[in-house]
């Protein structure tokens, strides 16, 4: 306290706004959160003079990370701006709120190498949906009675912070107290209540379906960290009960009915191909109704950003809640991009876009709206109509130069404009991001660079100037550069609070509006937009829509792979190159590629079995496998898994042709008699090889002559074995009496022939399973295989590869044991998110030498590649079983592409390739309409 002429004054901090200290009095004010200190007399008055504090660091807000909802999650943000220490974060967090997840009742306590950590959440949003009930406590009461128990908060976020036992002290000390119980919004009584009335109100048929599509929106919400609420809940699936009883009227020739209200119904109104309302239920833009997995760029931050678009419009040219002219201007250059570019795009822009549809569906559903401002800074809106363009994932394409040359296509030959666009493509493609924090404008415009951006950056520096004065210092409003200048100022200085900085940007017109508005949503999503302003559209679902189109025509699992949706497409967005098409590969080629892409795949592993990627690559060149490498005394020699592949091909003929001519087989036998005339190339004796159930003097049939395939190639420890036990007993294997214990990829590996014996996906999963557990007792072992041959049995007869994994999934999950092999499955599907495959990549699933890992990795490979070469390259590129994983996904690829494919030099040099061929044309006369009945074919496949 000093004296002054005025009295007595005081140094007061000036405390930046994002501290709260309200909510930790005990923290003491960081110095760090001190902007500064101001002059006041004892009665209050500022006397003028400031002092700078040099340790001051902006807030975290300030700085880029998430708004916080809680307590902890203001204390995680002050420990990430560094405003206070480690030790201090511990000793306010402890009395700090958060929800622990109770799956059991209890916390989900896990070890870590000095004890136990308990999981804990800083928010309601951040927790998975798989943890429908929690605990609300504070992390004292949470550890309480636990000694030696740390804790991590908000794991697989961006602020996720594990705490040691040691850093949080002595406070285990002290009686265990039971946290409060609260479920997770889906799980309250709200929900609990409306969904009986739901299914009774619309006669919902299962009864379960209601709540099982609950889970579906929760989940996929959640892996945002969307949150639905108890009236989200209870909309949706009010809207999805509207859609159920039209879908039940269509199926009985009725037309469909609609409430009035759609919005109070949990509905949006997207819009057909010929320009007719199709209300769908509204996903608040939390999740993608859809499903389909992000590539590059994320769905709701494409649908955020085509919202924020139109609301900042509005709000700019003057008329909230209407359709601005230049939103429609947005969606006739949109539609120019979905027709004009192919989905997968070579790196070429064509020489000539199409104009718009002047009277298309699009220019019906949208001729409500108003002009488009006359103002060439209209073009910019191109940028985001170009950008997901940019999506693809091929390595010879820079997605952002091709999403530039997109729009300079589209906007012409103005360099303003130009350079205008090309910032914007750059922050787009950047706020686009699949990832679940996106970095803010200003960070964003910090990495670009230029002389633009550093404008902006410097005005936004200066926190406390008034942002109207600041707005109109950025040139004449009218200009391409001060107009993006000022909706890039609006987003970079209030982009935490989305309402400020569209509202700031639309006062210089509809496009600075609408620009700020797009980067504000695809950084935060519908959900980040001002509520009132998003419900206030009224073409919310037709942006919802066409956002949604553009999300799934650039993803590589959208359109590309949704063959069926072709002939919609080009009703929606005509283009000539969805027109129907001569079909793929005929089943001959496909089955040819199959076993023939096994064996080059088993072939090109055969060296290198179990040797590590290092070693691999000290074999065979910096690059690893690209040819085959001599293994057992040549080149393009096959092992074990081909040969037991075409003795399981064999028998199935063998059985089909039995059953033809005596009326029955059993053909699990026939399939464990020629695993036993395998056993006898591998050299044992044939009668100890052939069992006890078989009285044949000499194996016998077509496919044993072949001296070739008398050569033991590193067979598998447990086949053989195995099969050598039933020369003994003449006990086969079941699911139901396992001969052991083992998960090796012995069944998977050679069950890709099942296929061929039934169109019933039961029945091929079936005998997939039986066939593998002739020798493989564990669920891994021969549930692998019957998802395999279901798997196969798809791509043969031209599915997509994502449509035939659904489909064998769904036969999967029927079965007891299935968790380890779909929790694989999943793995794979997650990783092929992550663009296409490399030895690290794969290693992370596993080695291959089990069943669930030989599978998973081989289905990751043939999601991520677009050919056979690549495909079975990859496939043996890494340091597990390389001919299994070879061999396994050789035969999805080759079932994927057929025959004429493969690579010449391959086919040439592959050994028994044309007892393969024989003995697919064979399967495919046996299994055909004019399956021969003389006694040559018999001969050649004798009864069992």
């Amino acid at each position: 306290m000093a004296e002054s002429d005025d009295g007595f004054v005081e140094w007061r901090p000036d405390v930046d706004p994002e501290f709260d200290e309200k909510a930790f009095p005990d923290l003491g004010i960081p110095v760090r959160a001190i902007r500064g200190w101001a002059q006041y007399t004892l009665f209050g008055e500022p006397t003028g003079p400031r002092r700078a504090n040099e340790q001051y660091r902006p807030g975290p807000v300030w700085r880029g990370f998430p708004v916080p909802t809680t307590d902890a999650e203001k204390l995680l943000g002050y420990l990430g701006a560094n405003w206070i220490s480690r030790a201090e974060f511990v000793t306010a967090l402890l009395d700090c709120e958060v929800l622990a997840p109770t799956p059991d009742g209890e916390p989900v306590v896990r070890a870590v190498p000095d004890g136990h950590e308990v999981i804990a959440y800083s928010s309601s949003a951040k927790v998975p949906g798989r943890y429908p009930r929690r605990w609300r406590v504070t992390v004292r009461e949470l550890l309480a009675g636990r000694p030696s128990t740390g804790l991590t908060l908000a794991p697989g976020t961006g602020l996720v912070r594990s705490l040691t036992a040691a850093e949080l002290g002595d406070v285990e000390a002290g009686e265990r107290r039971h946290g409060l119980d609260e479920p997770a919004p889906e799980a309250g009584p709200e929900v609990a209540e409306a969904l009986p009335a739901l299914v009774a109100e619309f006669g919902v048929e299962p009864p379960d379906l209601l709540e099982r599509h609950l889970r579906y929106a929760v989940d996929h919400a959640r892996d945002h960290h969307f949150e639905l609420a108890p009236d989200d809940c209870v909309r949706y699936l009010r809207g999805f009960a509207w859609q159920y009883r039209n879908g039940v009227r269509r199926r009985a020739g009725q037309d469909p009915q609609w409430p009035a209200d759609l919005g109070a119904n949990g509905l949006i109104g997207h819009v057909d191909e010929e320009a007719r309302p199709r209300p769908v239920p509204w996903t608040f833009g939390k999740f993608s109704a859809f499903g389909t997995p992000a590539a590059r760029f994320a769905w709701h931050r494409i649908v955020g950003a085509y919202v924020g678009f139109a609301i900042g419009d509005a709000l700019g040219s003057g008329a909230p809640g209407t359709l601005g002219g230049l939103t429609r201007h947005l969606l006739f250059h949109t539609d120019i991009v979905l027709r004009g570019l192919p989905p997968v795009p070579t790196g070429e822009v064509p020489a000539n876009l199409p104009f718009p549809d002047p009277v298309g569906w699009l220019a019906v559903a949208t001729r409500r709206a108003g002009l488009a401002p006359d103002d060439v800074s209209t073009l910019l809106a191109t940028a985001l109509a170009a950008t997901p363009a940019g999506a693809v994932a091929i390595d010879s394409v820079d997605g952002e130069q091709y999403a530039k040359d997109v729009a300079h296509a589209l906007t012409g030959g103005d360099q303003e404009v130009a350079e205008g666009v090309d910032l914007l493509v750059a922050l787009f493609q950047a706020l686009l991001t699949r990832d679940t924090f996106a970095l803010p404008v200003h960070l964003r415009l910090r990495e670009i660079g230029g002389e633009l951006a550093q404008e902006t950056l410097a005005l936004r520096e200066d926190r406390d100037a008034d942002d109207v004065t600041q707005l109109e210092s950025i040139g004449d409003g009218r200009s391409v550069r001060s107009v993006l200048g000022r909706a890039l100022f609006a987003a970079a200085k209030r982009g935490h609070d989305p309402e400020a900085a569209i509202t700031l940007a639309a006062r210089s017109g509809p496009v600075a509006g609408a620009i700020a508005g797009a980067l504000v949503g695809a950084r935060l999503g519908v959900p980040g937009l001002p509520a009132a302003w998003v419900a206030a559209l009224p073409d919310l679902g037709l942006l919802d829509d066409v956002a949604s189109d553009v999300f799934w025509y650039f993803n590589r699992n959208g359109l590309q792979t949704e063959t069926a949706e072709h002939p919609r497409w080009e009703r929606r967005y005509p283009s000539g190159r969805f027109t129907p098409k001569p079909e793929g590969p005929d089943l001959r080629s496909r089955l040819r590629g199959s076993l023939l892409a096994g064996a080059i795949g088993d072939a090109l592993g055969a060296k290198t079995e179990f040797d590590s990627i290092d070693r691999i690559r000290e074999i065979a060149g910096p690059d690893g496998i690209t040819d085959f490498i001599p293994a057992y005394g040549g080149v393009g020699r096959i092992t074990d898994d081909t040969q037991m592949t075409l003795f399981t091909l064999e028998a199935l003929i063998r059985a089909h042709a039995q059953q033809r001519r005596t009326g029955s087989a059993d053909v699990v036998h026939s399939l464990q008699l020629a695993y036993q005339r395998w056993l006898h190339t591998q050299g044992v004796a044939w009668d100890r090889a052939r069992g006890p159930q078989s009285g044949v003097e000499a194996p016998d049939g077509w496919l044993v002559t072949h001296q070739e395939l008398f050569s033991r190639r590193a067979p598998g420890l447990t086949c053989f074995g195995e099969l050598e036990a039933y020369g003994r007993s003449g006990v086969r294997g079941t699911i139901e009496r396992p001969v052991n214990n083992s998960k090796g990829c012995g069944g998977v590996m050679r069950a890709a022939p099942i296929a061929v014996w039934s169109d019933d996906l039961a029945e091929v999963f079936r005998l997939g399973a039986e066939s593998a557990a002739l020798t493989h007792g564990h669920p891994s072992g021969y549930l692998s295989s019957g998802c395999f041959a279901v798997l196969v049995h798809g791509l043969l007869h031209g599915k997509p590869l994502l449509d035939a994994l659904a489909a064998a999934r769904d036969e999967l999950v029927k079965h007891p044991g299935h968790e380890e092999q779909s929790a694989a499955l999943d793995a794979a599907l997650a990783l092929a998110e992550q663009g296409p495959p490399t030895p690290e990549k794969l290693e992370s699933l596993g080695q291959g030498n089990v069943g669930e890992t030989a599978l998973s990795m081989s289905v990751y490979v043939a999601l991520t590649t677009t050919d056979a070469d690549t495909a079975l390259l990859a496939a043996v590129n890494h340091s597990g079983d390389s001919d299994s994983t070879g061999s396994v996904c050789g035969n999805l690829v080759g079932a994927m592409y057929g025959e004429r494919t493969l690579r010449q030099s391959w086919l040439e040099q592959l050994e028994l390739r044309d007892v393969i061929v024989g003995l697919v044309d064979d399967a495919i006369t046996e299994f055909g309409p004019d399956a021969p009945g003389d006694d040559r074919w018999f001969a050649r496949y004798p009864v069992d």
